[in-house]
């Protein structure tokens, strides 16, 4: 095998382990805060990507409507979103984030935002820009193929 072959199967099984430790990180958090770990996943996706209907948490998170539509009661009841009626279409409800609970959450995530910090000063500016890039491209793969996977069913 080629020193290539190796460093690129040595970087699949530390992807794979990255990606299994960070459910492990959410389940405790979300254990700890007293929500879903799809509830915990939500409350990100608000916070990254702004609010959202009900249909758009479905699409973003794969989930069916009537599922998500049981996360936003789960989430409303602890007050960690809100609904709020679009400006333009009072027809249409949007969720948000309450932003007053998200520290709750955050203080969860700090010792790991501290230490990756840390971990980031080892390195160049060129290569944090490389790592960057796989970052953004890895999220585009795993969208990609998360997507045709559910266009399978």
């Amino acid at each position: 095998m080629t020193r290539k072959a190796e460093l690129g199967e040595r970087l699949t099984l530390a992807a794979q382990r990255n990606a299994t430790d960070a459910v492990m990180l959410h389940q405790a958090i979300a254990d700890r805060v007293g929500l879903h770990v799809t509830d915990l996943r939500c409350l990100n996706l608000l916070r990254l990507s702004g609010p959202a209907t009900a249909g758009e948490l479905a699409a973003r998170t794969g989930l069916t409507t009537g599922a998500v539509t049981r996360m936003i009661d789960r989430l409303l009841a602890a007050k960690f979103v809100r609904r709020e009626h679009d400006s333009l279409d009072r027809r249409r409800v949007i969720i948000t984030a309450a932003e007053d609970r998200l520290p709750e959450i955050a203080r969860h995530y700090e010792p790991l935002a501290r230490e990756f910090g840390k971990l980031m000063t080892g390195y160049t500016t060129e290569q944090l820009e490389l790592l960057l890039d796989v970052f953004d491209r890895l999220h585009e793969t795993s969208q990609r193929v998360a997507a045709a996977i559910r266009a399978a069913d």
